[in-house]
């Protein structure tokens, strides 16, 4: 059953996740979100798209850890960062075979192959000639934020929530394109300190930092959402894409290549042990709150999260 709900008013395209209760980003929540975008961009008639929630509370959640875990356990050994371009190359090469996706999806190398699904839908949005707005009234950690940095206009609603990326919480760097794009957003010095922080911001603490343009009122997100793509769908393609090409890749390393450096550094920190009894510790934590409460987005974030942005529930990390 499709997770994506679209939608289509005139030139914009709206697409909400309903993945409950949390949201979670998945290997086949990326691979609908790719094909949905690939069919987008195939259509003149799309000229901007909205990337939302469906379910009350959260926008877009981080990547489901029990698939995560499951994606660093299935290799067995530990890659080193050096090491891990190579069998990357191999598994995207083997992906662009026919019919081998299927295969690759229920292989040790599934992980990898979700890696790199997640990076395509970035290069997608960042590299296409339609405006993408985020429409954010909701939690968005880890993975879900990083589609937001990755959307070219982002509305957040004035909510008792928090977005940003703690990756580093686990034992990770964000391996959704989040060390590139934060980069991008904020510069190299407030970045860096950013991400060794995994400081969540409220939406005003968002839009102070430059990370998010607007805040709106509780429930108005999806209608400047929805003025601000039909707006922005008036303006000509080629110009779009020419002012994202330039603005996104201009005076910097280019996205391509700092992703294939996010990633080989990801999947290295993902095999290691530690990282591993880490995130299974955080879902123990995801599984007990659901157990106990069905799944509550804003409890989880009031009563579990803290201890984890402080670091004291992360595994001591080994040299």
């Amino acid at each position: 059953m499709s997770v994506l709900v679209t939608d289509r008013h005139g030139p914009v395209l709206t697409v909400r996740l309903r993945n409950e209760p949390f949201n979670f980003l998945t290997g086949a929540v990326l691979a609908e979100l790719s094909d949905v975008l690939a069919r987008a961009e195939r259509d003149p008639t799309v000229r901007s798209v909205v990337l939302g929630s469906a379910v009350p509370g959260v926008f877009l959640g981080h990547y489901d850890i029990e698939e995560l875990l499951a994606g660093a356990e299935a290799g067995g050994m530990e890659v080193p960062a050096y090491l891990a371009p190579a069998p990357l190359r191999l598994v995207a090469a083997l992906d662009r075979v026919p019919g081998m996706r299927r295969l690759l999806d229920r292989s040790p190398v599934a992980g990898m192959r979700a890696l790199l699904a997640f990076h395509d839908v970035v290069r997608r949005i960042r590299n296409s000639d339609k405006v993408f707005v985020a429409a954010i009234e909701g939690t968005a950690l880890g993975g879900g934020f990083e589609l937001a940095l990755a959307c070219d206009i982002r509305v957040i609603g004035d909510g008792p929530y928090e977005v940003g990326l703690m990756e580093i919480a686990f034992g990770l760097l964000p391996g959704g394109g989040g060390s590139q794009l934060l980069t991008r957003v904020l510069g190299a010095g407030r970045a860096v300190e950013q991400l060794l922080e995994g400081r969540l911001f409220t939406p005003r603490e968002a839009q102070e930092a430059g990370i998010v343009h607007r805040v709106v009122a509780h429930g108005m997100v999806d209608e400047e959402a929805m003025d601000t793509a039909r707006r922005l769908a008036r303006r000509a393609p080629g110009s779009v894409r020419a002012v994202k090409q330039t603005v996104y890749r201009g005076g910097s390393r280019s996205l391509g290549r700092g992703l294939a450096m996010e990633r080989a550094r990801f999947l290295a920190l993902a095999s290691r042990r530690s990282t591993q009894a880490t995130l299974r510790r955080y879902l123990d934590d995801v599984r007990t709150h659901r157990r106990t409460t069905g799944g509550d987005p804003a409890a989880f974030a009031a009563t579990c999260l803290p201890a984890w942005r402080s670091g004291t529930t992360a595994e001591t990390e080994r040299p």
